[in-house]
This record gives structure tokens, sequence and C-alpha cells, in this order.
């Protein structure tokens, strides 16, 4: 198994769940389509806003106004994985908190319990089915990127080709395709509330077609989440694993 981490185009505003999954399809209950690592800056955001239409850069302000003014966030998650070529889907859920600088956990309650945690130097994930749990350095994996939009230093523009679609009335649907070659996705789909630009849903399609949805309901932010909500002991007996890298 490998542990990668990606952005969950939403909560954190960047764009992608964290991920544990073989290199084949999946596992149950497993995290989004993972993002590639860190890639150079793109040029200045000036530059990329003049090519924008304004209506978009006027949705895309407004996300991460939405984001950039949340020191906190919870929300109760569902997610759907699309399998293009099998025809099903495999869906699990729980509830999610972010809170800067650059923490997070994934509780996925169903269809079985897992736990991703970052406390800003360590990420964890627990799988308590398995009776196991991944150890990683933050630095050293690619949650930093993923966490670099609810820090406040990611800018959509600079990394996507974004356009407004068709839309119900009370979103936008903001398509967001990578300026840089990403291998593990195509193109990312949000769904952001006209009101607030709190992102309800996000959808990363990878580049055979599978899809992968997270829809978030309950969202609540600034709600005081304690430092210590992104504390991770494992449990006694629990075999841990570390990247090769940090041994």
């Amino acid at each position: 198994m490998r542990v990668s981490i990606a952005l969950l185009l939403a909560a954190t505003g960047a764009l992608a769940l964290p991920a544990l999954a073989d290199q084949g399809e999946p596992a149950p209950g497993a995290g989004p389509t993972p993002v590639p690592a860190a890639t150079p800056k793109a040029p200045p955001a000036v530059a990329a806003d003049a090519a924008l239409d304004p209506e978009v850069k006027r949705v895309l302000d407004g996300i991460q106004g939405f984001y950039a003014n949340a020191t906190d966030l919870k929300a109760e998650f569902t997610q759907t994985y699309t399998y293009k070529v099998y025809g099903r889907k495999q869906v699990s859920g729980g509830k999610v908190f972010f809170k800067k600088p650059r923490m997070m956990r994934w509780d996925y309650k169903t269809p079985v319990s897992k736990v991703f945690v970052a406390d800003g130097r360590t990420l964890w994930v627990y799988e308590p089915e398995e009776n196991q749990a991944f150890k990683q350095d933050l630095a050293e994996s690619q949650l930093p990127v993923a966490l670099t939009f609810m820090s406040g230093e990611g800018q959509l523009a600079d990394e996507f080709d974004a356009r407004l679609m068709q839309s119900p009335s009370d979103v936008y649907t903001v398509e967001l395709i990578p300026k840089r070659h990403a291998g593990d996705y195509q193109s990312l789909l949000l769904k952001v509330d006209r009101e607030t630009f709190a992102v309800r849903s996000s959808t990363v399609v990878d580049p055979v077609g599978n899809t992968n949805q997270v829809v978030f309901d309950a969202v609540a932010t600034n709600a005081g989440i304690a430092d210590k909500a992104f504390e991770f002991s494992p449990p006694k007996g629990v075999r841990i694993i570390t990247d090769p890298r940090q041994r």
C-alpha cells in the first residue's frame, strides 16, 4: 500500500481529499484520487487574473475569500467514487475538520472506520480494522500542497484555467483544469454556494474518466475547534508503518 494525500476540493478549498489506496481500485473507505506533489509556482497572480473572464474572477475571488476568513472549518461529507469501466459506485462518509495552520482530520464512519489526521507536523492514517497506522512527516508528504489554500497561501487562478458551467440557481459550477500536467487527475468541478461561496461539493475526474465526488453538509466555520482534536496516538498493539525515506 502507499499513502498519498490530495487536496480535497472543497473544505480546504484547494482541491482534494486524503487518499489511501493500492495501485488498483481504492479500498473501501479510501479517500479520493491523489493529486501530485508540489510543482513550481505559476506566474504572478496578476498575469493569471488578466486572462480571466470578470465573472469567473469574481467567483474565484469569492471562494478564496470564504476560506481566507475561516480559522477553522467542520462539515459532514459523503464521498462517491464512480468506476467508469465497471459501471459501479462506492460510497463512504463521515466528518471532516480543518484548522489553520495546516491541520486537518477526516473521520470515515462508513463503510469502514478510517482516520486521517495531520497536526501540522505529522500525518497519520489509522485503519482500525487492519490494526495498523501509517505515519509520515508532513514536510515529506503531499499534504502541504493540499493545505495551502486553507492556509491562505494558494491561488486558484495561478494553478488552474477556470470556466463557469450551467448551474442550478443556488450554486455556481466551476470547472478547473490544471495549468501543469497532473497525471492523477484531469479536471476538478466545484459547486459553490452563490451567497457564501462555500464549496458544497467537489468532483475529481481522473485520466480514464473515473470520478470522485465529495459533498459537504452542515458546514460551519470559526467554530473554535481545539488543537487537541488533531492529535493522534496509536492504540497499544497497533502496527505502525513509516515512510522508508524517513527511517
